[in-house]
Protein backbone atom coordinates (compact mmCIF):
# COMPACT_ATOMS: atom_id res chain seq x y z
CA UNK A 1 0.00 0.00 0.00
CA UNK A 2 1.28 3.48 -0.92
CA UNK A 3 0.60 5.99 1.88
CA UNK A 4 1.04 9.75 1.45
CA UNK A 5 1.20 11.75 4.71
CA UNK A 6 0.43 15.46 4.42
CA UNK A 7 1.49 17.88 7.17
CA UNK A 8 3.38 17.16 10.38
CA UNK A 9 0.57 15.40 12.29
CA UNK A 10 0.98 17.55 15.37
CA UNK A 11 4.57 16.42 15.85
CA UNK A 12 3.65 12.74 15.54
CA UNK A 13 4.86 12.33 11.94
CA UNK A 14 7.80 10.03 12.71
CA UNK A 15 5.71 7.83 15.01
CA UNK A 16 2.84 7.50 12.53
CA UNK A 17 5.27 6.78 9.69
CA UNK A 18 6.98 3.96 11.61
CA UNK A 19 3.61 2.44 12.48
CA UNK A 20 2.40 2.66 8.88
CA UNK A 21 5.61 1.04 7.64
CA UNK A 22 5.10 -1.65 10.27
CA UNK A 23 1.68 -2.22 8.69
CA UNK A 24 3.43 -2.85 5.33
CA UNK A 25 2.74 0.60 3.87
CA UNK A 26 5.22 2.47 1.65
CA UNK A 27 5.27 5.97 3.16
CA UNK A 28 5.97 9.30 1.44
CA UNK A 29 5.73 12.65 3.25
CA UNK A 30 4.56 16.01 1.90
CA UNK A 31 4.75 19.11 4.14
CA UNK A 32 1.80 20.87 2.50
CA UNK A 33 -0.97 20.57 -0.09
CA UNK A 34 1.09 21.86 -3.02
CA UNK A 35 3.82 19.25 -2.50
CA UNK A 36 1.18 16.58 -1.88
CA UNK A 37 -0.53 17.32 -5.20
CA UNK A 38 2.84 17.12 -6.95
CA UNK A 39 3.46 13.75 -5.29
CA UNK A 40 0.07 12.53 -6.52
CA UNK A 41 0.87 13.65 -10.06
CA UNK A 42 4.25 11.92 -10.15
CA UNK A 43 3.83 8.90 -7.87
CA UNK A 44 0.19 8.44 -6.92
CA UNK A 45 -1.00 6.94 -3.61
CA UNK A 46 -3.53 4.41 -2.35
CA UNK A 47 -4.36 6.29 0.88
CA UNK A 48 -3.65 9.85 2.09
CA UNK A 49 -3.30 10.87 5.75
CA UNK A 50 -3.75 14.63 6.32
CA UNK A 51 -3.13 16.74 9.41
CA UNK A 52 -6.37 18.50 10.43
CA UNK A 53 -4.28 21.65 10.81
CA UNK A 54 -4.30 21.70 7.00
CA UNK A 55 -7.33 22.80 5.01
CA UNK A 56 -8.67 19.32 4.26
CA UNK A 57 -11.71 20.59 2.34
CA UNK A 58 -9.70 22.59 -0.20
CA UNK A 59 -7.19 19.75 -0.55
CA UNK A 60 -9.90 17.21 -1.34
CA UNK A 61 -11.46 19.67 -3.79
CA UNK A 62 -8.09 20.04 -5.52
CA UNK A 63 -7.70 16.24 -5.65
CA UNK A 64 -11.12 15.78 -7.25
CA UNK A 65 -10.47 18.61 -9.72
CA UNK A 66 -7.48 16.63 -11.00
CA UNK A 67 -9.56 13.43 -11.05
CA UNK A 68 -7.79 11.72 -8.11
CA UNK A 69 -10.21 9.50 -6.18
CA UNK A 70 -7.80 8.43 -3.41
CA UNK A 71 -9.38 8.21 0.05
CA UNK A 72 -8.27 10.74 2.70
CA UNK A 73 -7.80 9.98 6.42
CA UNK A 74 -7.73 12.99 8.79
CA UNK A 75 -5.42 13.03 11.84
CA UNK A 76 -5.59 15.37 14.84
CA UNK A 77 -4.34 15.74 18.39
CA UNK A 78 -6.45 13.87 20.94
CA UNK A 79 -10.12 13.08 20.55
CA UNK A 80 -11.26 16.48 19.31
CA UNK A 81 -14.86 15.73 18.34
CA UNK A 82 -15.34 19.01 16.47
CA UNK A 83 -12.16 18.50 14.43
CA UNK A 84 -13.26 14.97 13.57
CA UNK A 85 -16.73 16.09 12.49
CA UNK A 86 -15.32 18.95 10.41
CA UNK A 87 -12.85 16.62 8.69
CA UNK A 88 -15.53 14.06 7.83
CA UNK A 89 -17.83 16.77 6.52
CA UNK A 90 -14.97 18.05 4.37
CA UNK A 91 -14.74 14.64 2.73
CA UNK A 92 -12.30 12.64 4.86
CA UNK A 93 -13.02 8.91 5.05
CA UNK A 94 -11.91 8.44 8.66
CA UNK A 95 -10.46 10.38 11.60
CA UNK A 96 -7.47 9.10 13.60
CA UNK A 97 -6.60 10.75 16.96
CA UNK A 98 -2.94 11.53 17.74
CA UNK A 99 -0.68 10.30 19.21
CA UNK A 100 -1.58 7.18 17.24
CA UNK A 101 -1.71 3.59 18.40
CA UNK A 102 -0.05 0.96 16.23
CA UNK A 103 -3.14 -1.25 16.15
CA UNK A 104 -5.38 1.68 15.24
CA UNK A 105 -3.14 2.83 12.39
CA UNK A 106 -2.97 -0.70 10.97
CA UNK A 107 -6.72 -1.22 11.33
CA UNK A 108 -7.67 2.08 9.68
CA UNK A 109 -5.29 1.59 6.76
CA UNK A 110 -6.60 -1.92 6.21
CA UNK A 111 -10.24 -0.83 6.49
CA UNK A 112 -9.87 2.04 4.04
CA UNK A 113 -7.86 -0.04 1.58
CA UNK A 114 -10.39 -2.89 1.65
CA UNK A 115 -13.56 -0.79 1.87
CA UNK A 116 -14.05 -0.69 -1.89
CA UNK A 117 -13.26 -4.41 -2.24
CA UNK A 118 -16.26 -5.71 -0.30
CA UNK A 119 -18.21 -8.05 -2.55
CA UNK A 120 -21.58 -9.47 -1.50
CA UNK A 121 -24.03 -11.29 -3.75
CA UNK A 122 -26.92 -13.78 -3.63
CA UNK A 123 -27.96 -14.21 -7.26
CA UNK A 124 -26.90 -17.60 -8.76
CA UNK A 125 -25.96 -15.85 -12.02
CA UNK A 126 -23.51 -13.65 -10.13
CA UNK A 127 -22.19 -16.78 -8.45
CA UNK A 128 -21.22 -18.11 -11.87
CA UNK A 129 -19.46 -14.83 -12.65
CA UNK A 130 -17.50 -15.04 -9.40
CA UNK A 131 -16.55 -18.64 -10.16
CA UNK A 132 -15.25 -17.55 -13.56
CA UNK A 133 -13.30 -14.68 -11.99
CA UNK A 134 -11.71 -17.05 -9.48
CA UNK A 135 -10.52 -19.20 -12.38
CA UNK A 136 -9.04 -16.47 -14.56
CA UNK A 137 -7.83 -13.85 -12.04
CA UNK A 138 -4.48 -15.59 -11.30
CA UNK A 139 -3.62 -15.61 -15.02
CA UNK A 140 -2.05 -12.83 -17.11
CA UNK A 141 -5.03 -12.68 -19.46
CA UNK A 142 -6.58 -9.32 -20.35
CA UNK A 143 -10.17 -9.04 -19.13
CA UNK A 144 -13.05 -7.00 -20.57
CA UNK A 145 -16.00 -6.48 -18.24
CA UNK A 146 -19.28 -5.39 -19.83
CA UNK A 147 -22.66 -4.42 -18.42
CA UNK A 148 -25.18 -1.65 -18.00
CA UNK A 149 -24.37 1.43 -15.93
CA UNK A 150 -24.60 0.71 -12.22
CA UNK A 151 -24.31 -3.07 -12.44
CA UNK A 152 -20.98 -3.18 -10.59
CA UNK A 153 -18.31 -3.45 -13.29
CA UNK A 154 -15.69 -1.69 -11.17
CA UNK A 155 -16.62 -3.86 -8.18
CA UNK A 156 -15.88 -6.94 -10.29
CA UNK A 157 -12.66 -5.33 -11.53
CA UNK A 158 -11.53 -4.79 -7.95
CA UNK A 159 -12.45 -8.38 -7.13
CA UNK A 160 -10.33 -9.57 -10.06
CA UNK A 161 -7.45 -7.48 -8.73
CA UNK A 162 -7.84 -8.86 -5.19
CA UNK A 163 -7.65 -12.43 -6.53
CA UNK A 164 -4.78 -11.81 -8.93
CA UNK A 165 -1.06 -12.42 -8.46
CA UNK A 166 -0.65 -8.63 -8.22
CA UNK A 167 -3.15 -8.03 -5.42
CA UNK A 168 -0.49 -6.20 -3.39
CA UNK A 169 0.14 -3.72 -6.20
CA UNK A 170 -1.89 -0.60 -6.95
CA UNK A 171 -5.39 -0.77 -8.39
CA UNK A 172 -5.97 2.28 -10.57
CA UNK A 173 -9.54 3.01 -11.70
CA UNK A 174 -10.09 5.35 -14.65
CA UNK A 175 -13.45 6.88 -15.53
CA UNK A 176 -12.81 7.73 -19.18
CA UNK A 177 -16.25 9.34 -19.55
CA UNK A 178 -15.26 11.97 -16.97
CA UNK A 179 -12.07 12.95 -18.82
CA UNK A 180 -12.31 15.59 -21.58
CA UNK A 181 -11.36 14.11 -24.95
CA UNK A 182 -8.41 16.45 -25.38
CA UNK A 183 -6.97 15.33 -22.00
CA UNK A 184 -7.50 11.58 -22.34
CA UNK A 185 -4.06 10.86 -23.82
CA UNK A 186 -2.38 12.91 -21.10
CA UNK A 187 -4.34 11.14 -18.35
CA UNK A 188 -3.52 7.67 -19.64
CA UNK A 189 0.08 8.18 -20.76
CA UNK A 190 1.13 11.22 -18.71
CA UNK A 191 2.96 14.36 -19.77
CA UNK A 192 6.03 16.43 -19.00
CA UNK A 193 6.00 19.98 -17.64
CA UNK A 194 5.43 22.45 -20.46
CA UNK A 195 4.31 19.79 -22.94
CA UNK A 196 1.21 21.86 -23.71
CA UNK A 197 -0.60 24.94 -22.45
CA UNK A 198 -1.64 24.35 -18.85
CA UNK A 199 0.89 21.57 -18.20
CA UNK A 200 2.38 23.26 -15.15
CA UNK A 201 4.00 20.12 -13.74
CA UNK A 202 5.05 16.65 -14.78
CA UNK A 203 2.34 14.02 -14.32
CA UNK A 204 2.62 10.26 -14.67
CA UNK A 205 -0.07 8.49 -16.65
CA UNK A 206 -2.48 5.91 -15.31
CA UNK A 207 -0.66 3.10 -17.12
CA UNK A 208 2.62 4.03 -15.45
CA UNK A 209 0.94 4.42 -12.05
CA UNK A 210 -0.57 0.95 -12.38
CA UNK A 211 2.66 -0.65 -13.61
CA UNK A 212 2.77 -4.17 -12.24
CA UNK A 213 -0.96 -4.24 -11.50
CA UNK A 214 -3.59 -5.92 -13.68
CA UNK A 215 -5.37 -3.69 -16.18
CA UNK A 216 -9.12 -4.32 -16.16
CA UNK A 217 -11.15 -2.59 -18.87
CA UNK A 218 -14.85 -1.93 -18.34
CA UNK A 219 -17.41 -1.00 -20.93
Amino acid sequence: MRLLIVGHLGGQLAVASRMAIGASAKVVHAPDHAVALDQMRTRGADVIMVDVACDIGSFITALRAERFSTEVIACGIGTDAQAAVSAIRAGAKEYVPLPPEAELIAAVLQAVAQDTQAFIFRDPAMGRVVQLVDQIAPSDASILITGESGTGKEVIARYVHSKSNRANEAFVAVNCAAIPENLLESELFGHEKGAFTGALARRIGKFEEANGAPCCSTK
